[in-house]
């Protein structure tokens, strides 16, 4: 692990984090500067400003649509171009194929997890050091309409918002780590590395289209339950049972992948 660590360009890591926290910033601007005590009608707080909660601006919207894309950015394919330019073939002398690819797979997991969640972190942290964090309230905070058809564990939300945003920040982290195997198991089966790093997203849109078009009753895009308030109904059967499937996939990929290494 300490050498795939020392083989990723930390120059190059810096640049994807920088872009996966534009969005965030952005929005952290749009919540902030015209905010004032004086115009605080809604009493609002960081845990109904922040990006999971926001339905309003764009920005929110856009960064949960492209999370699978910036996902796999920091080393969802590089096994791949390690397997190109030899690099891989070195390291796999020292030790077994097996704790190659695992290596491999928990990098790709970790990083991917952490590109996703920083950036709601940092977000959540900016709006908290100007606006009270004073806890949501049902009847107080009707303009952002989190009831239990559009958000997971709406009760908890209300008598315990942070624990609810940590568990918010857990679902992405562990989502963002699985576009980000996914990918790398696609990087291993497809010949073109661009477009295996482009599939988490079209599939992610092709489920909003499914979802506009009201084929389903529950929204089983991870754009939508991903956010801690929805923009289409939720439901924690479908949310539970979108995850397994995608687990389920994923490792079967994998398996394809890390089995035609070992052919080779």
């Amino acid at each position: 692990m300490s050498t795939l660590l020392y083989r990723l360009n930390k120059k190059t890591l810096l640049s994807i984090f920088a872009i996966a926290l534009l969005l965030p910033s952005i929005q952290a601007y749009q919540i902030l500067r015209p905010f004032t005590q004086q115009t605080n009608s809604f009493h609002s707080s960081p845990y109904t400003l922040w990006m999971g909660i926001d339905s309003f601006h764009f920005s929110a919207f856009a960064y949960y649509l492209v999370l699978p894309l910036i996902a796999a950015m920091p080393a969802a394919t590089l096994i791949k171009k390690d397997f190109n330019n030899g690099f891989f073939m070195q390291v796999k002398l020292k030790t077994t194929l097996k704790q190659v690819l695992r290596n491999y797979y928990v990098l790709s997991f970790l990083l991917g997890g952490l590109v996703v969640t920083l950036p709601l972190l940092i977000n959540f942290t900016a709006i908290a050091l100007k606006v009270p964090s004073v806890f949501p309230d049902n009847l107080l905070n009707q303009n952002i309409l989190v009831i239990n058809r559009n958000t997971l564990l709406v009760s908890l939300y209300y008598s315990h918002p942070f624990v609810h945003y940590l568990l918010n920040l857990m679902m992405v982290f562990l989502w963002g780590g699985l576009y980000a195997l996914f990918t790398t198991a696609l990087s291993l089966i497809l010949t073109n590395r661009f477009f295996a790093l482009s599939v988490g997203l079209l599939i992610q849109m092709a489920l909003l289209l499914l979802q506009g078009l009201q084929m389903t009753e529950f929204s089983s895009s991870p754009a939508d339950f991903l956010k801690e308030t929805a923009m289409s109904d939720v439901s924690f059967g479908t949310t539970l049972a979108t995850t397994l499937v995608t687990v389920g996939i994923t490792m079967a990929l994998l398996r394809i992948g890390g089995k035609k290494l070992s052919d080779l």
